[in-house]
């Protein structure tokens, strides 16, 4: 079994598949758990992202997160 790291949680999957497609866009790999399903709204906790921990610093950069949060807010500028 491989390890992981606990990228960053989210409140929805939506938020957590977008930065899973700027991952990806960086050929970093990726794991979204989520309890959200398709007949529910978004559920407590959100969405998590692992990474490879090799990998992590650089993922964390490509999302924006710095060193003293572990979830994640969009707002509409991240996108533009």
């Amino acid at each position: 079994m491989h390890k992981l790291y606990k990228l960053a949680n989210f409140r929805t999957r939506l938020e957590a598949e977008a930065a899973g497609n700027l991952l990806k866009n960086a050929g970093i790999p990726y794991l979204i758990q989520s309890a959200e399903g398709m007949l529910h709204g978004p559920l407590l906790p959100g969405a998590t992202i692992y990474v490879a921990p090799e990998l992590a610093e650089e993922a964390r950069e490509i999302i924006g997160l710095d060193d003293t949060r572990d979830e994640v807010i969009f707002t509409p500028n991240d996108f533009e």
